[in-house]
């Protein structure tokens, strides 16, 4: 009786469905509620742990496929007892590889490599470029040139082609014939897809609303991210007497209390119009936190000119399109 009781609990798996899936090896047709039993049936044929999302959706040459995230690899390898071992690492020309061996117990072996490139191309910012994206002026110009990472970006390469190397050789040895993470990057028209939770009461009615593209000032790379569904609309929160209080503009708000900063870098430049403009490399001194600041303002710019390396000054700035723009500078003194 206990027997009959499972079974009739047990959920059904349309065969239609997965017709689709595996003929077309096309997602986008699916309903929500299939691909969640497709992704379930996945992570349970591999052994995965579907709540961990060691999976996410790709849109790749017009079709919704599934790409592995660091998560799968990272579990896969525990679950095949697979060993990684480096052999290689070399730079050839303005590109440096990292090959990977990975072995199994039952003495399966195989090899893979990750490579990245040690150059990008030189972009400056010029404000007075307008930017079909965000409609508005300002937008980062390439100049035409190669030029070497920085410092950062160096050491981010080398790691990531190291994780390349790894994830790729590890999905090749468990048969597992999916694009890893890492090189969605360089995969032409790949666009991520999040997923994005519903409320409750619209999940078993709703039907899949056709993706948007989100307006961006620069695609960091090929690949883009790419929305399957819309987000509820938030509700107006409420203040202590019950009232609806209006939502905050859209618009991000200058920084309320200038912090103290050191310099670290700065360099100048023009752009291709013709502006003068200034870029700062800086240090919250208090968190220690990184980042970049532009400046054009010509009064700004005045101070800029005073600063020397490791000065501290408070700094106040507004985000425009992405990046941060100071609004005032205010000298404290210099670093001892």
């Amino acid at each position: 009786m206990s027997n009959n009781k499972a079974l009739a609990e047990k959920p059904v798996v349309d065969l239609s469905v997965m017709e689709k899936v595996v003929i077309q090896g096309d997602l986008s047709s699916l309903t929500p509620q299939d691909r969640f039993v497709y992704y379930t049936k996945v992570c349970e044929s591999l052994g995965l742990n579907p709540l961990t999302k060691p999976f996410d959706y790709l849109q790749l040459d017009g079709k919704l496929v599934l790409y592995a995230k660091r998560d799968c690899t990272d579990q896969l390898r525990k679950l095949h007892s697979v060993s990684i071992a480096i052999v290689n690492r070399e730079k050839i020309d303005d590109v440096y590889c990292v090959t990977a061996r990975g072995t199994t117990p039952d003495g399966r072996c195989d090899e893979s490599i990750g490579a990245v490139p040690l150059v990008e191309k030189e972009k400056v910012w010029d404000p007075e470029r307008y930017n079909s994206n965000t409609q508005k002026k300002g937008a980062y110009v390439p100049t035409g040139k190669m030029i070497p990472l920085s410092a950062d970006s160096l050491a981010n390469a080398l790691m990531k082609a190291e994780a390349k190397a790894k994830r790729r050789v590890t999905l090749s040895l468990v048969g597992l014939g999916m694009m890893d993470e890492s090189e969605i990057e360089i995969a032409e028209n790949a666009e991520r897809i999040i997923i994005e939770e519903q409320p409750p009461q619209d999940r078993k009615t709703s039907e899949p609303e056709k993706s948007t593209k989100p307006d961006q000032t620069e695609k960091p790379s090929k690949a883009s991210n790419k929305k399957f569904e819309q987000p509820a609309k938030p509700q107006s929160p409420s203040n202590e007497t019950g009232e609806s209080v209006e939502l905050a503009s859209t618009i991000e708000p200058e920084n309320e209390k200038p912090e103290v900063f050191r310099l670290v870098n700065s360099k100048t430049g023009t752009s291709p119009s013709g502006t003068e403009y200034a870029q700062l490399s800086i240090i919250e001194v208090t968190t220690g936190e990184k980042m970049t600041v532009l400046a054009k303002e010509q009064t700004v710019l005045e101070t800029v000119k005073t600063l020397s390396i490791d000065s501290k000054f408070g700094l106040a700035f507004t985000l425009e399109n992405g990046f941060k723009i100071a609004n005032s500078i205010n000298i404290i003194g210099d670093a001892a």
